[in-house]
């Protein structure tokens, strides 16, 4: 039996048949059988989701075969692909066409179907989540019906572009683009209270802004970018001085993003050996952070393709939680947990992340219906890792928050019912486009309770 692990390794499951179809016809044959046989299926993607939406012991179907771009439509920013496509992929065939995402995560490696089904997001009060961006999809259900699903569909549309997985096999996807644009990208580091006091009055002036802070140190780092005509520069990297000695060690070729190397191995040896150390020995990791705040934390200016600035090289392993909170809340929200942190002596090695989000329409998104500040407590492994995540997502429920569903939470039905005005809708749609419970999974019944 095949074993399917998750990015962080938190999730394993041996699953009773792996299937890899790269067509539509190959995808129905498997659901018929499912349907003949009473056997539960999932479809996985790159396995970047945090969460267990994409577990099962039953039949998983991965679509890393269907992974193509079937259309592009320069004159009308638009691009049709498969659903298995990374985006990391399709970002570099938008840039060929002189096409762009409007606006990404910090990664790119997830494919085009899992980023949309989680509802995957960038950073932006004027950006949704990348389910936003979809202006119609391909949904094979539990009976073998194919459904092209467009903002004509009102009610499916809203719930199928972000669906956890619940309503279908997503096939292909078509998604609204812009023409290739740079970013230029402004990193301030500011003393804790000072990048609180001054976050709202940036994500104003701003087209992008993220602010990072490390526990058990003073500094935080706002991040602003903006649309510019300027061209790429060679600007410094998340290490500082220390990314500057990596690149003149490892030199460089043509084509090779030099800045992206560094970064890597830096994540790789330096970071990771110090999380390493600080999970053996919690007392230091106070240390640890402000040693790292002092070498990545640095005021730093660049201008650089959309998504080489979007995107971040990949960090080493740790988890994550993250919540959606109205967006006004979000100084106060930070301060809370930053004294949250502090009165119960928890020792966290990760930073907190602070990003936001424009209001949408889709019924499971944290931004239903409001503009959303995402709270991310991340954490590598550690002692202290359950109670920081459980206390983290208790405050964040105080503000009525609703969960990320790439990454961990442990809130069930009771109180998602609460925080999603449209669960239920939701839950009733799925019950009729699969009556029988073909794609369900443990946590399909924690979100819905059945």
């Amino acid at each position: 039996m095949k074993e399917f692990a998750n990015w962080s390794g938190v999730h394993r499951r041996r699953v009773e048949g792996w299937h890899q179809p790269s067509s539509e016809e190959e995808v129905a044959t498997i659901l018929d059988r499912a349907r003949r046989s009473g056997q539960v299926v999932k479809v996985v993607g790159a396995g970047h989701s945090w969460s267990a939406a994409a577990c099962t012991q039953g039949h998983a179907i991965n679509l890393d075969r269907m992974d193509r771009v079937l259309e592009v439509d320069r004159a009308r920013c638009r691009v049709r692909v498969e659903a298995g496509m990374r985006l990391r992929d399709l970002n570099a065939r938008l840039a060929r066409e002189g096409l762009a995402m409007r606006n990404l995560g910090s990664i790119s490696e997830q494919s085009v179907a899992g980023a949309i089904s989680t509802g995957t997001h960038g950073t932006g009060a004027s950006f949704g989540c990348l389910s936003t961006l979809v202006r119609g999809l391909t949904l094979m259900t539990a009976a073998g019906e194919r459904l092209e699903i467009t903002a004509r569909d009102e009610e499916l549309f809203a719930a199928a572009r972000l669906g956890l997985g619940a309503l279908g096999v997503v096939t292909e996807v078509e998604l609204e683009c812009e023409p290739a644009f740079q970013l230029a990208e402004e990193a301030v580091g500011l003393p804790f209270e000072e990048a609180a006091d001054a976050l709202l009055d940036k994500v104003e002036r701003h087209e992008h802004v993220k602010l990072w802070w490390l526990p058990h140190t003073d500094r935080a780092m706002i991040y602003a970018w903006d649309r510019t005509d300027a061209p790429a520069t060679a600007g410094p990297g998340q290490g500082g001085a220390l990314r500057g000695l990596v690149e003149r060690a490892v030199g460089g070729g043509e084509g090779v993003d030099l800045g992206r190397v560094a970064d890597t191995w830096i994540n790789a040896n330096v970071f990771d050996g110090l999380l390493r150390l600080g999970a053996r020995t919690p007392a230091l990791i106070p240390r640890i952070n402000q040693m790292i705040s002092e070498v990545y934390f640095v005021d730093r200016r660049r201008v650089g393709r959309s998504d080489a600035v979007f995107n971040l090289a990949m960090p080493p392993v740790h988890r994550e939680l993250e919540y959606g909170i109205p967006l006004e809340a979000a100084p106060e929200a930070l301060r809370r947990l930053k004294a949250l942190i502090d009165r119960r002596g928890l020792r966290v090695n990760f930073i907190v992340e602070v990003r936001f989000m424009a209001a949408d329409d889709l019924w499971l998104s944290p931004g239903y219906g409001r503009a959303s500040c995402q709270l991310g407590a991340y954490m590598a492994e550690a002692p202290d890792l359950l109670a920081y995540f459980t206390l983290t997502e208790s405050l964040f429920l105080e503000y009525g928050g609703r969960p990320h569903w790439g990454k961990e939470f442990f809130a069930s039905h009771p109180v998602l019912r609460q925080a999603l005005p449209r669960l239920d809708d939701f839950a009733a749609l799925r019950r009729r486009l699969d009556p029988h419970g073909r794609f369900n999974n443990a946590f399909l019944r924690r979100v819905f309770g059945a």
